[in-house]
């Protein structure tokens, strides 16, 4: 039997068990060959393996629940592998409507020419395979910009952070100054207690973590935006790293459980050990910040498609970002709701660490429904004084001059699959 000609499979249910033999004898060699003989078994199988699945073809009388039926729920979980009904000539009325409304892509009169059916299922396959083509170079082309656009926005932040940091951080020591300086001097030109003992103790408490959080601020923006060269070492055990992260940060959570899981055999990688570790512990914070009591944090690390990298997916079960606000996480100015006192710096800073370094990054949703961050990092950096299609790099130095470059990256989310 030759090898099916496609990866996505056709999925064929009939209540007579001799078709379903006769269906996949037949086309087993165009694509991966899924059969049930019951409405029940054929849904369930579709659920599992829809993702794989580029055809359904359904028989319309069967007991228990008719194929149009049938076909109605499969569009609902997943409207996108092309729909066949099998019917008999009395019942093409019913066919040609459904046909019409766009429930079918094609319908099938009893008893179907194996010549003709493998003709019609293969133009089936070819459209599919472009549309799933086409979808991921629309997505592809879409990623591409929105790393162009969000590395642009952090380069301006990083000029603009650089010229404003010395001034607000001197207007910040004043302030301090005057704020660790209040007690001593209110304690003198008054005997005793304060009349309103909570606006000195509570205010006064809230004013110096204000500051403190302003000053935080500004020291992700500066260290997060500098294009300074990275300090390069080998030897980097990305999973140890990840663990010492998760360590640090949560040892005051006992109420989040996590784990970092590395593939085996997994690589040691080249980079900046420190801004990594810090990126690290920076992921690790935005999910302290957002998970309750009872939260999970899981870290898989496994080695990119390819063989050049290390794909990292960082997964938490808080509250679900929504999909509109995935591609905005980065961005230093993206204000959670459930915790609008923190501005997105972390997120900035590890978005520009990963690119520093040549990789890609992104959010996204795993299957399960948790909120994900998807990293790759090469395994070894890109030399800042590397040229670029024959083009070496322009005076003004740093990795700015790659940012056109993230066109040309393939920016697909390789490696391990989102865990469920």
């Amino acid at each position: 039997m030759k090898p099916a000609a496609t990866e996505y499979g056709i999925l064929y249910i009939d209540d007579e068990v001799k078709s379903l033999k006769y269906f996949e004898a037949i086309f087993s060699g165009l694509a991966p060959i899924y059969t049930a003989a019951t409405p029940e078994e054929g849904f369930e199988i579709f659920r599992r393996n829809h993702r794989r699945i580029g055809i359904v073809v359904s028989d319309k009388r069967m007991p228990g629940e008719s194929g149009l039926d049938l076909l109605r729920r499969i569009r609902a979980h997943d409207p996108k592998p092309l729909r066949f009904l099998v019917t008999a000539f009395s019942d093409l009325d019913a066919a040609v409507e459904s046909l019409n409304d766009g429930l079918l892509y094609s319908y099938l009169t009893k008893p179907w020419d194996p010549d003709d059916l493998e003709n019609r299922l293969s133009t089936a396959l070819r459209h599919f395979q472009l549309e799933r083509e086409r979808e991921r170079l629309l997505r592809e082309k879409s990623e591409a910009v929105q790393q162009v656009l969000m590395a642009d926005k952090a380069a301006s932040i990083g000029i603009l952070s650089a010229g404003l940091n010395h001034h607000l951080r001197n207007a910040l020591t004043v302030m301090r100054t005057f704020y660790d300086l209040l007690p001593y001097q209110l304690a003198e030109e008054i005997e005793g207690e304060p009349k309103d003992t909570s606006f000195w103790g509570e205010f006064y408490e809230e004013v110096g973590g204000q500051m403190d959080r302003m000053t935080s601020i500004l020291s992700n923006l500066s260290e997060g935006t500098k294009m300074s060269g990275l300090n390069l070492r080998g030897g980097i055990d990305l999973v140890g790293l990840f663990e010492e992260a998760g360590a640090i940060v949560l040892e005051d959570r006992d109420d989040i459980a996590h784990r970092v899981v590395g593939a085996e055999g997994l690589p040691a990688v080249e980079g900046d050990a420190q801004k990594l570790a810090q990126m690290a512990r920076f992921l690790f914070d935005e999910a302290k910040a957002t998970l309750r009591k009872g939260g999970e944090i899981e870290v898989s690390l496994a080695l990119s498609e390819g063989g050049d990298g290390v794909t990292v997916i960082f997964a938490d079960n808080g509250d679900p970002v929504p999909e509109e606000d995935l591609p905005r996480l980065f961005d230093p100015f993206y204000v959670r709701s459930n915790t609008p006192e923190e501005l997105g710096t972390n997120l900035m800073a590890c978005y520009l660490t990963v690119f520093h370094h040549g990789g890609t990054i992104r959010a996204a949703r795993t299957e399960d429904g948790r909120n994900a961050v998807i990293l790759n990092l090469p395994l070894a950096p890109l030399p800042p004084d590397a040229e670029d299609d024959g083009e070496s790099e322009p005076a003004s130095g740093g990795r700015l001059w790659r940012l056109a470059d993230f066109s040309k990256r393939d920016l697909r989310p390789t490696g391990a699959a989102l865990p469920s």
